[in-house]
């Protein structure tokens, strides 16, 4: 049996890695920096000690030829090299020498040129390196006996360095060491702490594998190991919700069925009904919990869809049916599967099957609209084709066929302005307007129309401005929209009044009349087009008016209402918004309104 080969812990791994960082860094230290600042202590080190030196030559400036030879023997004894005393110019003859230890060339320093200028141009001195040892040499110019023509040279070496040096060897050999050990010892803290938080991890990995799906992990630092954790009880939960919904599933199906617009029917091969959603229960006028019922308990037209998905006869694909309550529906029947029964899906089309009425309601209108100038126009041009008509008679049929001419042209204004409406292509030039302003002027313009059919016209002023945000030009036509529409019902001798106030949102514009009024059957259906609510005033109008005036307002946000009692009169309602604060009013606008 072969054995399992031995696998190294965390805490291991974790210890090698630190002090292999750490032996790194060392040698990084000692490969890098060390050599760098072994330099600097000697550059320092050679700088401090040639000072020195040419501080102890310039001591000796001027010699005596009687006992140079011993100052010059006396100056090599003290600093523990070689001093030799040579002519200025070439060819360099020793004069005085004090040398044995080998640390002067044969070749002058001065005639070299090596060397360091520190001081005055007359000191002279360079560090070199000579059988292994780092040596100082320094020159000076002498005097001998009160005459300048010599140089004195002297070399040493560099004592200091190497100790220094030694002694931060050893510091950073101990630096070393104490990282190492410091390495070691954080390694394994870490390891025996992220160790504790793994198998804490593994723990709880093994319940969950067990079955035991409501173990969860601490979600503790680090980073990786919160996101480990994060990521175990993330899987618990989710499969705790896998098997929650693969227990659950019918019922989720059920709840998504019944959230759906159209209604849906399933019924089983026997004709029982398994699933209804609440749109089904309300077209079909079912009670809640319609599963205990079944399908002969279902209106005709639907028993009879199912019978052609269960293959019992019937109508097939696609019907459109009537329900009870008048509710149009469109069925559609799908098999489920061989011997599992069919759905039934439902839409509700009654709103569009009542939108293509209208469609159609409104083509008609149009037609006979248009049919009726039309009509007329072509019998006065079929009477004036007689050449034996009177002159009076012919003016008299032009005049009626420009009459209905600009019927044909209201009429296809109006069609095109409430198809600018529709379309919301209608283009406002707003700008702040005087509301009662507005309201007199177009009073006034309609006041001798309303004289001559007997009918007094009020618009009395105020002193209150109520400026509106709007297209005057637009509100204009509003307004005589509705002065026309209450002129063609209010009897002579009735009253019209235009009232203007402001409810601190809106402005709001009344015209008031005493006519005939609208039944209150009637009034939800005045702004439909080519509505009237009295029949017998065809011809009068084209029953678009109203429409109109309710598209403008309603482009310019506000409203428009009406509120009306038979033989009492009719108020039409409009407001429109006012104007924001820090719009400034227009030059010249007038302080008028009427109640």
């Amino acid at each position: 049996m072969n054995e399992r080969p031995r696998r190294y812990g965390l805490q291991a791994w974790l210890v090698a890695s630190f002090v292999a960082m750490g032996l790194i860094a060392s040698l990084a230290v000692m490969l890098v920096v060390l050599p760098t600042l072994e330099s600097s202590i000697r550059t320092e080190e050679a700088r401090r000690a040639g000072a020195d030196l040419i501080q102890q030559l310039r001591e000796r400036q001027t010699l005596n030829s009687l006992t140079a030879q011993a100052q010059i023997d006396s100056f090599a004894s003290g600093i523990g090299g070689d001093v030799r005393v040579i002519t200025q110019q070439a060819p360099f003859q020793t004069i005085y020498s004090a040398t044995g230890h080998g640390f002067l060339p044969a070749k002058s320093i001065s005639a070299a040129g090596q060397y360091v200028v520190d001081g005055p141009a007359t000191a002279r001195y360079q560090a070199i390196s000579v059988a292994g040892r780092q040596v100082l040499q320094a020159a000076h110019i002498v005097q001998i006996d009160g005459t300048v023509d010599a140089v004195i040279e002297a070399a040493e070496p560099i004592r200091g360095a190497e100790a220094q040096i030694a002694i931060f060897r050893r510091r950073v050999l101990f630096a070393v060491a104490l990282v190492l050990i410091l390495a070691s010892l954080v390694g394994l803290a870490i390891a025996r702490v992220l160790g504790a938080r793994i198998r804490s991890l593994a723990g709880t990995a093994k319940t969950l594998a067990k079955g035991d799906l409501s173990a969860r992990a601490d979600e503790t630092a680090p980073q990786e190991l919160t996101s480990l954790g994060a990521s175990l009880n993330s899987m618990a939960a989710r499969l705790e919700g896998l098997v929650a919904e693969t227990v659950n599933d019918r019922d989720r199906a059920r709840a998504l069925v019944a959230s759906l617009a159209e209604g849906v029917l399933a019924v089983g091969e026997r004709g029982e009904v398994t699933i209804a959603n609440t749109a089904a229960e309300r077209l079909l006028g079912l009670p809640s919990g319609t599963e205990s019922i079944h399908l002969d308990e279902l209106p005709e037209p639907v028993r009879d869809a199912v019978r052609s998905g269960l293959g019992a006869g019937g109508p097939e694909g696609t019907v459109e049916v009537q329900l009870p309550g008048g509710i149009e529906a469109l069925l559609s029947v799908s098999p489920v599967a061989r011997g599992a029964g069919v759905v039934l899906t439902m839409r509700d089309v009654t709103e569009d099957r009542r939108l293509a009425r209208a469609r159609r309601d409104l083509i008609a209108n149009v037609s006979h609209e248009l049919k009726t100038p039309l009509t007329a126009i072509k019998g006065f041009m079929e009477l004036l084709e007689n050449a034996d008509m009177a002159p009076d008679r012919r003016t008299e049929f032009l005049d009626l066929m420009s009459q209905e001419v600009a019927r044909l042209e209201r009429l296809v204004a109006e069609q095109l302005e409430l198809a600018r409406l529709d379309a919301g292509a209608l283009v406002l030039e707003r700008e702040p307007v005087d509301l009662g302003e507005l309201a007199s002027e177009v009073a006034a313009s309609r006041r001798l129309l309303a004289e001559r059919e007997g009918i007094e016209l009020a618009a009395a002023p105020t002193v209150t401005s109520i400026m509106v945000d709007v297209d005057g030009a637009r509100v204009e036509q509003i307004l005589l929209i509705l002065l026309d529409n209450a002129m063609r019902h209010t009897p002579s001798g009735g009253k019209i009044s235009l009232g203007v106030s402001s409810d601190g949102r809106n402005g709001t514009l009344s015209v008031r009349d005493t006519g005939t009024g609208i039944p209150v059957d009637a009034q939800q259906f005045v702004f439909d087009r080519f509505y009237q609510a009295d029949p017998s005033r065809e011809g009068q109008g084209l029953g678009l008016g109203l429409a109109i005036a309710r598209g403008l307002a309603d482009a310019h946000g506000g409203s428009i209402e009406v509120r009306s009692a038979p033989l009492v009169g009719t108020v039409f309602t409009v407001r429109l918004p006012l104007v924001k604060e820090g719009v400034p009013a227009p030059e010249g606008s007038g302080v008028a309104a009427v109640p």
